[in-house]
């Protein structure tokens, strides 16, 4: 008699908050490239003033995947000076969402410099102009973490802008064309990891 009840409880015992807590549940956070923008010369066709070197500059973020191939993107922004009769002194700015692919070369021990292109559909704003504009880049990886799950290290690379942003403000009110250049960033990718997924409502 006494085992039986002493079983019963044991089964009664889940039904008052006594079962063991949930297995937790993890998510994957990506590895993620912050970079700089170092200024660059790039042409202005102002509307009425003629033709200005500029040296846009700025920072970005970037999601890293952990494949050869994978999917990225990411949020960037620039600011540009301009000095021009037509517009005087004033700045612009450029906010772009970078959507695309990469490719990094598969790692191989002993050689920390791992290989890296991309393809880019830049999704942007300036003032009230909204554009779009491919963008290619490739460049270099040096890795700090050899057994890294995921790339880790210091970047460096060269971008292209293939196309005119037509933009309907650059200063004083003018409209201008910032015409197709190369650009130059440098960054670090910070590693991916695992992290325990919080429950909705708590």
């Amino acid at each position: 008699m006494k085992k039986a009840i002493f079983i019963g409880v044991l089964f009664l015992l889940p039904q008052f908050g006594f079962a063991a807590d949930p297995k937790p549940v993890y998510k994957w956070v990506s590895a993620n490239e912050y970079y700089m923008i170092m200024p660059t010369g790039q042409s202005l066709d102002i509307s009425g003033g003629g033709n200005e070197s500029v040296k846009p500059w700025g920072f970005g973020f970037r999601a890293v995947g952990n494949e050869t191939i994978s999917k990225t993107g990411g949020l960037q922004f620039q600011s540009i000076k301009v000095d021009n009769p037509a517009t005087g002194k004033d700045t612009f700015y450029l906010f772009d969402l970078l959507l695309g692919m990469q490719y990094i070369a598969p790692k191989v021990q002993g050689k920390p410099l791992r290989l890296t292109a991309s393809a880019f559909a830049d999704l942007g704003l300036s003032d009230t102009t909204l554009y779009a504009a491919p963008m290619i880049s490739a460049g270099l990886l040096y890795t700090t973490e050899e057994y890294a799950d995921t790339p880790t290290g210091f970047t460096f690379d060269v971008f292209y802008r293939l196309i005119d942003l037509d933009l309907d403000n650059v200063g004083g009110g003018r409209a201008g064309t910032l015409k197709p250049a190369l650009g130059f960033k440098i960054g670090y990718i910070f590693e991916g990891f695992w992290t325990i997924k919080e429950k909705s409502g708590k």
